[in-house]
């Protein structure tokens, strides 16, 4: 049999099989070797299971191949990367005009997140109730300068409510943002009760575990999963050198050739042509801080 990865804690996951959520376990085998991630079966994961020996349940024997990923480093000593969702097709990176305070250093840390795991992003810009004269909206509106859509949303207001559900009817996303910034009050007002009609199910399956970390990926009543990731402080990149950052920042793309020399980081190079655009003012000097 073939399922969908809803959440894991521990050995056991809640997998969607036929339409309906089933507890599984995972096979031992699974866990064998060097360990490069939080674990072998992440959310959002196609597994295949088969009837657990002596038992009525059902035991994951394998993981299909991942064709996106979210992932993040580990914010601990361990070295290997926390991915947190797999399969899926936006990111959808919620922030605050204001409580807590803006910080478009995390959206651009988002954008270069999905760019690497193959994933479009989704800039949300929440709580727009707040931006008394529009600044926030004058001060970021370089992101749609670069394509990257972005919306301006209110919770409180409604504002951008509609466009925010049908950027996710039909898709399959990953919302991330820190803790504070209105993730569950806009999932809420495009999908009402959505925790209230998974919480008995998810207390049956996590069974007492400590899950403030868990991934939980929601069917959605409107076509589509949404991943709400737990509120985060910082979001580390994993898998990118150094060299290779540049890249990511899709305005640097056609200037890179002009750099005198091939191994620009385009910090303090002599002949740089992305810092000479900086200077003549064709590049934000937002998105270079945050390079």
């Amino acid at each position: 049999m073939r399922g969908r990865v809803l959440r894991v804690s521990g050995q056991n996951c809640l997998v969607q099989v036929d339409g309906r959520p089933q507890q599984c376990r995972m096979r031992g085998r699974l866990k064998e070797g060097v360990r490069t991630s939080n674990s072998p079966v992440i959310a959002g994961d196609w597994v295949q299971l088969a009837p657990e020996t002596n038992a009525n349940g059902l035991v994951i024997e394998r993981v299909e191949e991942r064709s996106t990923h979210f992932t993040r480093a580990s914010s601990g000593a361990k070295p290997f990367e926390q991915i947190i969702a797999v399969n899926i097709q936006q990111l959808v990176v919620v922030v605050a005009a204001k409580r807590p305070a803006l910080r478009p250093g995390f959206i651009d840390r988002a954008i270069v997140s999905a760019l690497r795991g193959n994933l479009k992003p989704l800039v949300v810009i929440n709580k727009m109730d707040l931006d008394d004269g529009g600044a926030v909206r004058a001060q970021l509106s370089y992101y749609a300068d670069l394509h990257y859509p972005i919306l301006f949303t209110s919770a409180q207001s409604g504002e951008g409510v509609d466009a925010f559900r049908d950027a996710l009817a039909g898709s399959e996303s990953a919302i991330v943002g820190q803790s504070g910034v209105g993730k569950s009050s806009l999932l809420n007002c495009v999908e009402p009760n959505l925790s209230l009609r998974t919480r008995e199910i998810m207390a049956q399956h996590d069974r007492g575990r400590h899950t403030t970390t868990a991934v939980e990926l929601y069917p959605l009543s409107l076509g589509g999963y949404v991943a709400d990731t737990p509120g985060i402080k910082e979001l580390h990149l994993s898998g990118i050198e150094r060299g290779e950052l540049a890249r990511y920042f899709i305005e640097f793309m056609p200037l890179i050739d002009g750099c005198r020399f091939r191994n620009c980081l385009h910090l303090t190079e002599p002949d740089c042509a992305v810092r000479n655009a900086l200077v003549d003012g064709k590049l934000s000097e937002a998105r270079y801080a945050s390079y």
